[in-house]
């Protein structure tokens, strides 16, 4: 009962003796032990623990106390250190046999203090790591920044970089081995060098073997679908706006890279190695239309297919070339233009056929008895008959 005298049944004597008088005690006494029960080494052993409540709160007491229990708090203290493996490496020579290690945890207490320890060890080298790539950053905005202070006392301190002096320095720093960005390379009459640096990257981008960009896309790519490629292979770094990727595009010819941009009669801008022209692909498209001479269309035909082959769709080429379909149709309506191709239009779409009925706009001029085969050819067309 509250307010009544505690009673203890293993109490010495000696104290019992001095407990029995009248004493008023605001706060409970603390728990006594046994002499019998202490160990050799001086460190107490205590079975059981009795706890009053005067005031209350032994609810309170009994959730958390129960928490620790869970989670068993005590047992962190002897687990094994953090698992340096270059601090043993270094201490595994110079520790004498003989010497007590610290106690390892055991069972589950152990094995999260390991994972604990683990997890601490790897935030300190990410934020080693991070303070590493901080420092390089920096550093490499101080070389910019002395390059451009150079490139200016050379230009007799006008501060307008010449084209020689901007490749000078897009050099260097692709020699850094940095992603271009404008944090780095600065803003203002920085622009040109960012423009020129960037240039360089995305024609290493494009001329990498290993990523295969140009080979992938059958040699041509839209310039559109590079920029979504060139972007997502950054890893996250600055996004490069369209406005500057374009600028940056246009600069392939000027710095003699071995990519450029083409942009073809619709508006649609493209991306090619510098080698590849109009000409070449009008060749390797006739000459796939040739091969169809030698292979049966799929069903029969009216016409001697031997002799003309058949026409191909946008999507077959393609499929043939690897290229995306909205740059098949354009190379198609290239070739049309130059009078190689003719297409038909019917129920089963547009097709494309060698032109063996008029060569087109890029013959020079007509004889006068073609002219005239070509007003009746009109004549009979207007009057239904043909």
């Amino acid at each position: 009962m509250c307010g009544g005298p505690l009673i203890s049944q293993n109490v010495p004597s000696s104290i019992q003796q001095s407990s029995t008088a009248d004493t008023i005690r605001t706060d409970s006494p603390g728990p006594v032990l046994d002499p019998s029960k202490i160990n050799k080494n001086g460190s107490d052993a205590p079975e059981s623990v009795k706890i009053s409540f005067r005031r209350g709160g032994e609810k309170i007491f009994y959730e958390r106390l129960k928490g620790s229990m869970t989670q068993r708090k005590w047992l962190l203290r002897d687990a094994p250190p953090v698992p340096n493996t270059r601090a043993a490496d270094e201490g595994s020579n110079d520790t004498p046999a003989g010497t007590p290690g610290r106690q390892k945890g055991v069972g589950i207490a152990g094995l999260e203090q390991l994972g604990l320890n683990m997890r601490k060890n790897n935030e300190l080298l990410i934020g080693s790591a991070f303070e590493d790539l901080e420092a390089l950053m920096s550093s490499a905005k101080e070389v910019i920044a002395l390059a451009e202070r150079f490139a200016r006392q050379t230009n007799n301190g006008q501060g307008n970089a010449s084209a020689e002096e901007n490749a000078i320095l897009a050099e260097s720093a692709s020699q850094l081995g940095l992603v271009t960005t404008k944090d780095i390379v600065g803003g203002g009459s920085s622009e040109s060098l960012y423009l020129s640096e960037l240039a360089r990257n995305l024609a290493e981008f494009l001329t990498d073997d290993s990523r295969g960009v140009l080979k992938k896309a059958g040699g041509i790519i839209t310039l559109v679908d590079l920029w979504a490629m060139f972007n997502r292979a950054r890893g996250g770094v600055e996004l490069v706006s369209p406005a500057d990727f374009e600028k940056a595009a246009r600069l392939w010819s000027k710095l003699k890279l071995p990519v450029r941009l083409r942009t073809f009669r619709s508006g649609v801008m493209v991306v090619q190695a510098r080698d590849r022209t109009d000409g070449t692909t009008v060749r390797a498209i006739l000459a796939w239309l040739r091969d169809l001479h030698e292979f049966p269309p799929e069903r029969e035909v009216p016409w001697d297919w031997q002799e003309f082959g058949r026409g191909v769709t946008a999507q077959e080429a393609a499929e043939r070339f690897g290229w995306s379909l909205g740059v098949a149709e354009e190379e198609l309506l290239m070739a049309e233009e130059r009078g190689e191709l003719c297409r038909e239009e019917g129920l089963e779409g547009l097709k494309f056929w060698v032109n063996y009925i008029d060569p087109g706009e890029h013959k020079k001029h007509k004889s006068q008895a073609q002219k005239d085969s070509d007003e009746v050819m009109k004549a009979l067309k207007a009057s239904g008959l043909l």
